[in-house]
């Protein structure tokens, strides 16, 4: 199989290349941009590593360019990203240009072949034949289209809940039980339904990514799955913050109104770009590793989740949303 490299650092040119040529692949190897893709279209490259700055062309606009070829010829290849950068706007740049999968610098060579035995299995099922990250939530697979839908009503919720903290700022009497119901609801669909499915993908990826790779730290760093957790445990401490404020609240007693204002400002920026995050780059990341085996157990957990809330709690909860957003005439917003 052949193997590109194209870095413009001698010193990682040649790392990679020993790391390759020891298990058999046959490495290619550009200085720059220009020459990567030029060597790219006159070979039948399978893999590419590629980094990210470069110079004539630099490694994202490479990947779009690569990819380009690729719809034109039907080729199938499998592009990895190499760079130091970590941020998701990063991530998300990457993945706009059709990038597969990225490696932190310095190089481990466990995890370089790791990746190689990925680039294997995806090229064998021509999942990479997707061009882009937008593409590919098109063609996300059930699972995830799941998570992604619960998305939305979360969005519905939280705009219920937005609304209803409005009011509270402007001093208006709110009855108990509203607030009660409002909360709740929250607490059902993000944390009782959503959440709680997303712990179960969560188990699933990191089983199958062990499998493959033997260890996942790096893949939590790649995948931004530290900082989900991390976000997982900020947004369940601000659910129930919520509801003991709302227990709490008095609408004569203007310390609690502040309180439970403050969560809620505190929990709505987080929530929508946690989901953001998700969608952005988790889900469409972690997605390439799923067998179908893999997809029928999510689905079936899935359900398990929602019988144990009950799914007419769950549509009746659906339905009273969709009410008071008529009421309340709150206006879809993207998060």
């Amino acid at each position: 199989m052949k193997i590109l490299v194209a870095d413009d650092y001698k010193k990682s040119r040649d790392q990679l290349e020993k790391m390759l040529a020891k298990k058999g692949y046959e490495v290619l190897i550009a200085k720059d941009g220009v020459e990567a893709l030029t060597i790219y279209q006159e070979n039948d490259i399978k893999v590419a590593f590629i980094d990210w700055s470069m110079p004539k062309l630099n490694g994202v606009d490479l990947c779009h360019r690569i990819r380009d070829f690729n719809l034109k010829t039907s080729h199938i290849s499998y592009l990895i990203l190499t760079s130091g950068k970590t941020k998701k706007r990063n991530m998300v740049e990457g993945l706009d240009a059709g990038v597969d999968d990225f490696i932190l610098k310095p190089y481990s060579e466990d995890i370089v072949l790791s990746r190689v035995n990925v680039a294997k299995r995806v090229l064998e099922t021509k999942v990479n034949k997707i061009p882009c990250v937008h593409d590919l939530k098109d063609k996300e697979i059930e699972p995830v289209a799941v998570l992604n839908e619960e998305h939305v009503l979360i969005h519905k919720i939280t705009g219920v809940l937005e609304m209803v903290s409005n009011m509270l700022g402007e001093g208006m009497p709110l009855p108990k039980k509203l607030l009660k119901w409002t909360t709740s609801s929250v607490f059902m669909l993000t944390w009782d339904l959503h959440e709680s499915k997303e712990y179960v993908y969560i188990d699933v990826f990191v089983e199958r990514a062990k499998n493959i790779h033997g260890k996942t730290t790096q893949l939590y760093s790649r995948s931004s799955l530290t900082q989900i957790m991390r976000e997982h445990e900020i947004i369940k401490e601000l659910l129930l913050d919520m509801q003991e404020a709302t227990r709490k609240y008095d609408i004569d007693n203007r310390k609690s109104v502040i309180k439970l204002r403050n969560i809620i400002a505190r929990f709505l920026p987080l929530i929508r770009f946690h989901a953001a995050r998700e969608e952005d780059v988790f889900l469409p990341f972690t997605q390439r590793y799923l067998t179908e085996d893999d997809i029928s157990l999510l689905m079936e957990e899935f359900q398990k989740v929602e019988d144990s809330i009950g799914t007419e709690k769950i549509q009746s909860r659906l339905d009273t949303i969709e009410q008071l957003e008529k009421i309340l005439k709150i206006k879809e917003k993207k998060v």
